[in-house]
This record gives structure tokens, sequence and C-alpha cells, in this order.
């Protein structure tokens, strides 16, 4: 994915991702968050990242419809939080979320916009 000149651009990292992210020296631009699904294991990933993001840094979850492990850190750490919600009509999928987390330097603020399909 990262080849030619994409390579100077970013990194993608194999294997467990605490250890991944541990090992990784920042700073972290973007951070996007789909690897295990559980709770304690999506609030270990945040703490792992919380000191090597930019101010600006954006953190995208797709567990945020059934944890509020985001919303947790962003509110921590002063970022604005904002909940997409998705609800498929008419379909046997219920639907799901992503949230998303930015802008260390700005006020905390939460807003919710459901997308009906």
């Amino acid at each position: 994915m990262f080849q030619g000149p994409y390579r100077e651009a970013g990194e993608i990292l194999y294997g467990d991702s605490i250890e991944s992210l541990q090992r990784l020296e920042g700073p972290i631009d973007l951070f996007i968050n789909d690897s295990d699904h559980s709770t304690e294991y999506e609030e270990r990933e945040y703490a792992c990242i919380g000191s090597k993001l930019c101010p600006g840094a954006v953190v995208l979850g797709d567990n945020a419809h059934v944890t509020d492990k985001l919303y947790q850190f962003a509110s921590a750490t002063g970022r604005r939080f904002l909940f997409f919600s998705e609800k498929p009509a008419n379909h046997w999928y219920p639907g799901a979320g992503i949230g998303a987390a930015w802008g260390e330097d700005q006020a905390s603020a939460v807003v919710t916009a459901p997308i009906v399909f």
C-alpha cells in the first residue's frame, strides 16, 4: 500500500497492535482503530497512542456504537468527539457506528448525527 512516494507518508504495522503501538515512536496524525473489538483492548490502544498524537490528530474508532472508550479518551484528552450512526432502513443488519475524536487544543463537544440509508 505504501509504495513509491507514499512510503514517506505512513507505515503499516503487522502483529499485535498493543506491542506495535508501544514500539511506534510517533508522531501520529491519523489513527484508525479496527482491531480487537473488546472494550479493554480498545482502551489500552488509546492509552498507547495518547502521548504520540499530534495536537490536531484524528482518531477513528469503528467500535463506538458498542463502547464509550473513544468518547472517554476524547474527553480525557480535551478532544472533540463526533459519533456517526449507521441505521439501515428495511435491512436485516441493525447498523453500527463510527466515532471520531480530534483537536487536542479545542474544547470537548459531543455531537450525534444519524445516517439513514
